[in-house]
């Protein structure tokens, strides 16, 4: 299945799309590269006129492509007016660009949360948990435990 880019309608070819959120019964929205840059400036921008040229492009993209997708026009509505407050507060020299340092994701389970081997064989032995609670019959509980 092609995929096509929420934000100017164009076909994607990359094979990795970025998602620009999630839309009806868990389908994603996905943005080109082009549009994806755009609004990694928007969001990330350090510059005044860069943001709100980004701004712009994406706005003109969206309009000459007519997209209608309720969905992506509320995320990027919704992402334009925090971003306009952010690029308003750069352009006055209040913004702390501190409030910009964020984690990408994490590199691992933390241990207490990471499954142990004495689980893994548990699992293997006893069977996984679910299966003590499937039903057997029409009566609430049964005799297994």
């Amino acid at each position: 299945m092609s995929k096509i880019c929420s934000t100017c309608l164009r076909k994607i070819t990359s094979e990795e799309a970025p998602i620009l959120t999630m839309g009806a019964y868990g389908t994603p929205k996905y943005l080109c590269d082009e549009c994806a840059e755009l609004i990694e400036t928007i969001t990330m921008g350090k510059e005044y006129d860069e943001i709100t040229a980004a701004m712009q492009t994406l706005t003109d993209a969206m309009s000459k492509s007519n997209v209608d997708d309720r969905v992506t026009v509320e995320t990027v509505t919704s992402m334009f007016e925090e971003c306009a407050k952010r690029a308003q507060k750069i352009k006055e020299g209040t913004y702390d660009f501190a409030l910009d340092d964020v984690e990408d994701g994490f590199d691992e389970i933390p241990e207490e949360l990471q499954e142990t081997e004495e689980d893994r064989i548990l699992d293997e032995k006893e069977g996984n948990w679910y299966h003590y609670y499937q039903p057997t019959d029409w009566t609430i509980g049964h005799n297994i435990v």
